[in-house]
């Protein structure tokens, strides 16, 4: 590549210079010089020469390279002009100073310019390894969501489980992920978002094994605030699970909240 050839041509014309004492911003130069060749080598070991958006930056930082050859040949030519007229000519020294100085200038310019090609450069290469990494399977998500939600960590599982439901919407157990989603809110003591998804349950899964356990829990969460949908809720149970370990729990909620709801609230 072009750069590989520019950056030692340059550091050459810095160590090949003419005999007139260089100042301490040229050495600096050169030391500057030798650490962006170091980390030009480095970019260029880690990026895929046959992917476009990253070719384009390194033509780019090529060119600010090419332009700070230019800069280092004017520097050069300052300094054999200092050479030829000599320490007598006093004035015509400070004003060539002055040129170089300018020109020194422009090179820290390129210089600062060219950094923030090689940290775009860095950016582009993160950017592309994180987008490499392989998708998460449903499998994985619903293990990490199952995990936070045994270990009480419920807002992380309802997370999870939505993640879940919108990469993987048709997903068999989508079911499992609503209704633990519903449990996870009546752990929070979030009753009416967990009515909402215990609905969800009902609805869209109402041959699922989980449908009867839905009915059952919505009326545990309606039971906080409204007594008398949880006992229409589990009368509902009864009728439609008869036989069942559902119904039967139903029916002893019942019981239990029948006396409070027949005295209403504040009674």
């Amino acid at each position: 590549m072009r750069m590989k050839l520019l950056v030692p041509a340059m550091l050459v014309l810095l160590a090949a210079g003419p005999a007139y004492p260089q100042n301490k911003d040229i050495l600096q130069l050169q030391r500057d010089m030798i650490d962006v060749q170091q980390r030009v080598n480095q970019v260029q070991k880690t990026v895929d020469q046959n992917d476009a958006a990253l070719k384009s930056l390194v033509e780019k930082m090529s060119d600010q390279v090419n332009t700070l050859a230019g800069a280092m040949q004017k520097i050069n030519q300052a300094l054999e002009q200092l050479k030829l007229q000599g320490d007598a000519n006093g004035r015509d020294v400070h004003t060539a100073l002055a040129g170089l100085n300018t020109t020194m200038k422009d090179i820290q310019d390129g210089m600062s310019s060219l950094q923030l090609q090689i940290g775009s450069v860095s950016r582009e290469i993160t950017s592309m390894k994180t987008t490499a990494e392989p998708l998460a399977r449903p499998d994985d998500l619903l293990r990490i969501a199952f995990s936070d939600y045994l270990q009480g960590h419920f807002d992380l599982a309802i997370s999870g489980y939505q993640e879940f439901l919108s990469k993987f919407p048709g997903e068999a157990r989508a079911v499992e992920a609503h209704f633990n989603i519903a449990e996870s809110l009546s752990a929070l003591k979030k009753f009416d978002q967990a009515i909402d998804e215990y609905d969800i349950v009902l609805q869209k899964f109402p041959d699922s094994d989980k449908s009867r356990t839905a009915l059952l829990k919505k009326g545990y969460a309606q039971a906080e605030t409204n007594p008398q949908a949880a006992i229409k809720t589990w009368t509902d149970v009864v009728t439609r699970f008869p036989g069942t370990s559902e119904a039967a729990n139903a029916q002893a909620k019942i019981k239990e909240l029948q006396p409070a709801a027949r005295r209403g609230p504040g009674r």
